[in-house]
């Protein structure tokens, strides 16, 4: 069960209920993935079927941070993100202060898939799996390997963890059985 309160602009919530699917997915598209320009706030509203606790990351499948969080991003100089401005309310209409909605800026191109890599090329055993090409990532702190995979930095996770930003939960790319080990340059 999902304790953390979740929610959703509610322009999603209008384009969903006229049925019009293919602008409400560019929408959310276009919100996780920063491509948007002098966005006016948006009004999130409070998904019905989630929990109440506000941490510093809240969300499923789109993001919403702290202040405190994005002060946090903004001190230690991280990248690969930005911010926009929100309005949020709770289940009964009261607003919610101190938060922003989250982009993902940073990119390293599709996910690659292998099948028997050769080990000579410095490959993991493994028959088969997954990877990023390190050539199309663009250094950044947090990034996407599209179609969707969030992937952070070895620092970018330090700051987490010392400043215990809560709504989050960290995982190896290397404790993955299916990514290549490669993933260990970064993590």
């Amino acid at each position: 069960m999902c304790t953390t309160f979740t929610a959703r602009p509610e322009i999603f919530n209008h384009l969903r209920s006229n049925k019009e699917f293919d602008k409400a997915k560019a929408l959310m598209d276009s919100l996780a993935f920063g491509e948007y320009n002098n966005i006016h706030p948006l009004i999130w509203k409070q998904d019905r079927d989630y929990g109440n606790k506000l941490r510093d990351v809240l969300g499923l499948s789109l993001h919403l941070i702290s202040d405190r969080f994005k002060n946090i991003l903004n001190e230690s100089g991280l990248t690969g993100w930005k911010s926009y401005p929100i309005l949020l309310y709770d289940k009964k209409g009261r607003q919610i202060e101190g938060y922003n909605g989250f982009s993902i800026t940073g990119r390293a191109g599709n996910i690659q898939k292998f099948d028997n890599p050769p080990t000579e090329l410095g490959y993991s055993p493994k028959s088969s799996g997954c990877y990023f090409d390190f050539d199309a990532w663009d250094g950044s702190d947090i990034f996407l390997v599209l179609p969707g995979y969030i992937i952070i930095t070895k620092k970018f996770a330090e700051v987490l963890l010392n400043n215990k930003v809560s709504g989050i939960r960290l995982h190896r790319l290397t404790d993955y059985g299916d990514w290549d080990i490669r993933a260990k340059r970064i993590l």
